[in-house]
């Protein structure tokens, strides 16, 4: 590969609101990003790692 990504592993964000979804971390930005969409996490208070042996 010619460049370096941006993001490193999977991840579950967990809103204020209890809200879970899969993400990814912009380590640019500092900002999680939800994986259905791309859009910014605004309200993501912590996030745990996520591993899986099935690549989709």
């Amino acid at each position: 590969m010619s460049h370096e990504f941006t993001v490193e592993t999977g991840l579950v964000a967990f809103s204020v609101g209890g809200r879970a979804q899969f993400g990814w971390l912009d380590l640019v930005t500092g900002s999680f990003h939800s994986e259905a969409d791309g859009q910014c996490i605004n309200d993501a208070i912590v996030a745990v790692e996520f591993s899986s042996d099935v690549v989709h």
